[in-house]
C-alpha cells in the first residue's frame, strides 16, 4: 500500500498542523516503511496458533457499575466553555 503525499497534507491540514513539503515527503516515506512492516506480519499464518487468556477472579481488575448520572457541578464545568447554545458547548468545527 502506498501512501501519496497529498493523504499526508490533508491528515495533516485536519489535525492543524503545517507540514512543508519536505517534511511530507520524509512522513510518507516513514508511513510506507510501516505499512511495510505490517504487510509482513499480515503474511504468516497464525489461524492454527490458539491464544488462550485465563485471568483468575481474584487477579481481575476491580471495575466500578458504568451508569449514567447527572454532573451536579455544572457551573464549574462551564465557568471555562467559550460559548454556550442550547444547554450545550459549542465546539469549532473540525471536519468537511
Amino acid at each position: 500500500m502506498r501512501i501519496k503525499t497529498e493523504e499526508v497534507m490533508k491528515v495533516a491540514n485536519l489535525a492543524r498542523l503545517s507540514l512543508t513539503e519536505e517534511d511530507a515527503q520524509v512522513y510518507t516515506r516513514e508511513f510506507d516503511n510501516i505499512l511495510e512492516h505490517f504487510a509482513v506480519i499480515d503474511e504468516y499464518d497464525l489461524s492454527s496458533e490458539a491464544v488462550t487468556l485465563e485471568v483468575e477472579q481474584k487477579d481481575a481488575p476491580l471495575l466500578r457499575d458504568d451508569l449514567p448520572r447527572l454532573f451536579e457541578e455544572q457551573e464549574k464545568l462551564h465557568k471555562n466553555v467559550k460559548e454556550m447554545k442550547d444547554g450545550f458547548i459549542v465546539v469549532p468545527k473540525i471536519l468537511e
